[in-house]
């Protein structure tokens, strides 16, 4: 076994970030603004004392920024996903880009024109990667600055390729349904504003994704200083799941066993105390790299579990208690996601990346790949660390179909609340799973079929406005 220790909060690196804004803040703000489209941005002068980032401490500085980086991972996905329900009460108390997504509204953008917290927060970790990038291969890598010089390489790569791969998962078509033929997203690939957003082709986004994560790997370190920074095993974890999406169970397979033998720490969840009022601390050990979802749709008392996910807990399944509370009503909501209490009343839930994930990831692939006893030694090795002390009975499969069915029960419930739910649902019905969602607001009936074109999210107004690229059929 692996065991990874790090810091788990950039403190120095956040003063850094303090101490640079004076540096980017012009720069920045130039840019964002004729990233706004705007005619009449206002010219400013070419000032000797005025500052961009040019050294790698600048860099890293920037990609240690987590309020850009790190945090508002996508959650329009979690929320179109089945595993909550919402009475009439708590639907109107959402705001309305969240109403609509939840019923899978044709125009989810009914009262706004813009998505703040889905495209631009990704497209803005993009041009932060993208400037990283370009200001990178001007600093002359040499032996005293290798390491330093390295991470920012890796980490601005790993970076945009998660922000495109987070985006493709929203608005573009399952690449199983598709193929080589559709649209992909727009692939932002240098910081220059001034380039023209054009929607790439499917195979495009996904040969640009596999590139950036693929190319990570070779700059980052295995043990990272922070959580919140990208590393080897993080690369090989999310380059598993870029693979699982596209039904690659081989690669999917070989990147998911890359990360586990470099990182492979479970917690058990007999050593938690579960009358904690948040009993899962925060970056705990299952923790690869950490990111969170803008959410306050999965605050406390703002949503009700679904009664066949929580019902399908064994009686002896410590998550049962630990993932789950019951409001003064009786009504369940989630309480166990990996960012710890502060975070999640500050609207924030974990959607990063978990050993727990990678294991079922590999277990899922075993299976498919025939190897039914390494899948249940993987879906073994989790569920151990999640029964009661003397209540865990190892699991059994007799054929691949087996196996595979426990993995996918298994990964379901121990992976909710944290954006995966929306991507396992777009593969595996692609795949023929046939899985029908429906809600009931306010008296009406919405039905989400399988592979409906609703699984892809529209593109916002402004940005069909802005650029004219062709809107997702809804």
């Amino acid at each position: 076994m692996k065991i990874v220790c790090c810091n788990l909060f950039p403190i120095q690196s956040i003063k850094n970030t303090r101490m640079l804004n004076y540096k980017i803040i012009w720069f920045v703000l130039a840019s964002m603004v004729m990233l706004s489209c705007k005619k009449d941005w206002i010219e400013v002068k070419s000032d000797k004392s005025l500052d961009v980032p040019t050294s790698i401490e600048d860099f890293q500085a920037m990609l240690d920024n987590a309020v850009i980086m790190n945090d508002n991972r996508p959650s329009l996905g979690e929320i179109s996903a089945d595993n909550y329900y919402l009475t009439d009460a708590l639907w109107d108390s959402w705001v309305s880009i969240n109403r609509n997504a939840h019923i899978w509204a044709g125009d989810i953008y009914s009262e706004i024109t813009t998505d703040q917290f889905n495209w631009n927060t990704s497209y803005r970790q993009v041009f932060y990667a993208n400037i990283a990038l370009e200001g990178i291969d001007k600093v002359e890598q040499q032996g005293y600055n290798a390491a330093a010089w390295n991470n920012v390489k890796g980490s601005a790569l790993f970076f945009r390729g998660e922000a495109f791969f987070n985006l493709s998962q929203l608005f573009s078509k399952p690449y199983s349904l598709t193929g080589t033929d559709g649209a992909g997203i727009p692939l932002r690939l240098n910081a220059n504003p001034n380039d023209a957003s054009v929607r790439s082709g499917l195979q495009q986004t996904y040969d640009q994704i596999l590139s950036d994560l693929q190319g990570s790997v070779d700059y980052l370190p295995v043990i990272p200083l922070y959580k919140t920074r990208p590393s080897k095993p993080a690369a090989y974890a999310l380059l598993s799941r870029f693979y699982l999406v596209k039904q690659d169970y081989v690669n999917g397979l070989k990147y998911a066993d890359l990360c586990l033998k470099l990182y492979d720490s479970l917690l058990d969840y007999n050593t938690l105390n579960a009358n904690a009022t948040f009993p899962i601390p925060a970056l705990n050990r299952e923790v690869i790299f950490m990111t969170t979802m803008e959410n306050a749709a999965f605050l406390p008392g703002t949503h009700i579990v679904d009664s066949n996910l929580y019902n399908g807990y064994d009686l002896n399944d410590l998550r049962k208690k630990i993932l789950y509370r019951a409001n003064t009503a009786g009504q369940l909501y989630f309480n166990g996601t990996y960012t710890g209490g502060a975070l999640i009343q500050n609207s924030r839930t974990f959607g990063g990346i978990a050993t727990d994930e990678v294991y079922l990831t590999r277990a899922e692939c075993y299976a498919r790949t025939g190897n039914i006893t390494a899948a249940m030694d993987d879906l073994n090795a989790v569920m151990s660390k999640r029964m009661k002390t003397g209540f865990f009975v190892p699991f059994t499969a007799a054929n691949s179909g087996d196996a595979l069915k426990l993995v996918l029960q298994e990964r379901r419930k121990e992976t909710p609340f944290r954006g995966l739910r929306w991507l396992d649902l777009r593969r595996l019905n692609s795949e023929g799973a046939n899985i029908t969602l429906t809600r009931t607001v306010k008296g009406q009936l919405y039905t989400l079929p399988p592979n409906d074109p609703k699984y892809v999210l529209p593109i916002p107004p402004d940005v069909i406005s802005l650029t004219g690229m062709n809107q997702n059929e809804r």
